[in-house]
């Protein structure tokens, strides 16, 4: 097991919010970062992946963070986490996305004593055969063997993946729309 990082996905394009999700604001601070701070309990180093249009303006909303852009040839979040994979080949990832404001601690801490006590690739919910990607553990021994995934629920479904319960639906709402 490598050490556990956390991941906030910013990376997206926005298409259906028509601006950048990780930069509006709740309680006064960029939802990126909101989402970071649900991670504090755990003590995890946090990185936010975005994509390269997004560079400049997460370095001035996020000053202090580490950025990393989107650099491999994959599609929607898979891109921001093989990416990241790219930058810290030897690091287990937890996986959020910046508009999951909803995600609960007793989500996130049941996903992360599973990973500590079983010996999986991946950790994800699932609910009626679908998995939850985001909210989800993606060790580097397993995406050290993804290269032939197109996307994170087939990566899941092909991958050696603890199937966890959901318990709390509303956690893994995430918001396209104002």
């Amino acid at each position: 097991m490598g050490a556990l990082m956390g991941v906030i996905l910013c990376g997206g394009e926005s298409r259906r919010m028509g601006r950048d999700k990780g930069l509006l604001e709740k309680d006064g601070i960029p939802w990126a970062k909101y989402m970071a701070e649900k991670l504090t309990p755990y003590n995890l180093p946090v990185i936010f992946s975005v994509n390269a249009s997004q560079l400049d303006a997460y370095t001035l909303a996020l000053p202090g963070t580490q950025l990393i852009t989107d650099s491999v040839a994959a599609e929607g979040p898979l891109k921001g986490l093989l990416s990241v994979h790219g930058q810290f080949p030897d690091k287990d990832m937890l996986l959020l996305g910046c508009d999951m404001l909803d995600m609960d601690g007793p989500t996130i801490g049941q996903l992360i004593e599973d990973y500590r006590k079983d010996d999986y690739n991946f950790y994800a919910y699932v609910e009626n055969g679908f998995y939850q990607p985001l909210c989800g553990i993606y060790t580097a021994r397993g995406l050290a063997d993804s290269h032939t995934a197109v996307s994170l629920q087939q990566l899941l479904r092909q991958g050696k993946t603890k199937s966890l319960v959901m318990c709390n639906n509303k956690a893994f709402w995430n918001y396209n729309t104002l």
